[in-house]
């Protein structure tokens, strides 16, 4: 069985620790682009995501990459940390690893099973990002 990530903020682009970009760039490969129901939130540097039921009456929607997975122990135990992840106890660190259905913008019709980090609790400080797109958020922000 393959493991998927979705990622949608630092682990994709621009993560401030050389260990997590060379555990992403050499143990994993990229299937398509996706997006995952949820909300996206600006917290400064990096983003975090928290569920939403798919049939919310306000759907959103978080954008990021699909992610399989070639080495899992290994991404895993390099991304949790990084991500302030503990998997034995999910709700003691700032994220939490679980798998969600996420709908690859390629093949809509073929939802994936990923790994997604969303965040635990939402800082008082954070802000929402609109669309849903931390990579589109970024280039917007002055």
């Amino acid at each position: 069985m393959r493991i998927r990530l979705f990622a949608y903020g630092t682990i994709l682009e621009g993560a401030s620790d050389p260990q997590v970009e060379a555990a992403v760039h050499r143990y994993t490969e990229r299937v398509d682009e996706g997006r995952v129901p949820g909300r996206l939130y600006d917290l400064g540097p990096f983003p975090g995501a928290v569920p939403q039921a798919p049939e919310a009456a306000q759907a959103a929607w978080v954008y990021g990459v699909i992610l399989t997975l070639l080495d899992p122990s290994r991404v895993f135990q390099v991304l949790d940390p990084y991500e302030d992840c503990d998997p034995d106890r999910p709700r003691d660190g700032m994220y939490r690893r679980e798998r969600a259905s996420v709908t690859p913008l390629g093949d809509p019709e073929r939802p994936l099973t990923c790994q997604v980090y969303w965040l635990n609790e939402v800082p008082g400080y954070a802000r929402p990002i609109g669309g849903g797109d931390w990579r589109a958020h970024l280039r917007a922000r002055p």
